[in-house]
C-alpha cells in the first residue's frame, strides 16, 4: 500500500466503507444516519462529500452539506462541514486536518464564502473558524455556546452580516436524538 494519502471526492460504491469510518470513529450510529440522510438531499454534491484515500484504502471522511443564513438583506448561501471521521487507528496523523483543508479549498473555488463546523472549538480554530454566536449568527440547533463554528472564506462577510443559520433538515432530526 502506498504512503500516500489523496483527498478526492467519494465514489458512490465507497458510501458503506465512509459510513463505517464515521460509525467507528463518533462510536455510534446517529451521525451515520445523518451523512445517510444528508446524501439523499436534492442539494448533495458528490464533490463535496471527500475521502482520505492511501493506496485504496479510506483513512477518513468528510462531508459539507449546503446550508444558508437568514438576514436581513436576504439568504446568504453557506455549507455545513458534518461529519468528520477518521479511523480510530489512523487519527492524530493529520488526515482529518487535510481532509478540511482540502474541503475548504474545494469550497472556495466553487465560489462558497461561509462554512460552518459543529463541535470542538479548539480543534476548527487552528483552520480559521470561529465562534458563530460571537458573529451574530445563531443556529436553530440545541448546540453549546461557541460549538457553531464559522470561516469565512471570501474574508469579507463576517463581522457585517448576521442572522440565523439554517442547516439542512436532517441536522435538525440529528439533534432531536441527542
Amino acid at each position: 500500500m502506498s504512503d500516500t494519502i489523496i483527498i478526492r471526492a467519494e465514489k458512490s460504491v465507497e458510501r458503506p466503507i465512509s459510513d463505517q469510518i464515521v460509525r467507528l470513529a463518533y462510536g455510534r450510529e446517529s451521525e451515520v444516519v445523518l451523512t445517510e440522510c444528508l446524501r439523499a438531499t436534492a442539494e448533495f454534491n458528490h464533490e463535496l462529500s471527500i475521502v482520505a484515500d492511501q493506496g485504496g484504502k479510506l483513512l477518513g471522511y468528510a462531508l459539507y452539506s449546503a446550508a444558508t443564513v437568514i438576514t436581513n438583506s436576504g439568504p446568504q448561501r453557506a455549507l455545513a462541514l458534518a461529519p468528520i471521521a477518521v479511523l480510530p487507528e489512523s487519527q492524530k496523523q493529520g488526515i482529518g486536518e487535510r481532509l478540511v483543508r482540502h474541503g475548504l479549498e474545494r469550497c472556495r473555488t466553487r465560489g462558497v464564502e461561509l462554512v460552518f463546523a459543529i463541535g470542538q472549538p479548539q480543534y476548527f480554530s487552528r483552520f480559521g473558524f470561529r465562534p458563530a454566536d460571537s458573529l451574530g449568527l445563531q443556529c436553530e440547533l440545541p448546540l453549546r455556546p461557541g460549538d457553531l463554528q464559522a470561516i469565512d472564506l471570501s474574508g469579507r462577510l463576517l463581522g457585517s452580516i448576521q442572522g440565523q443559520v439554517l442547516c439542512p433538515a436532517p441536522f435538525t432530526d440529528a439533534f432531536q436524538t441527542y
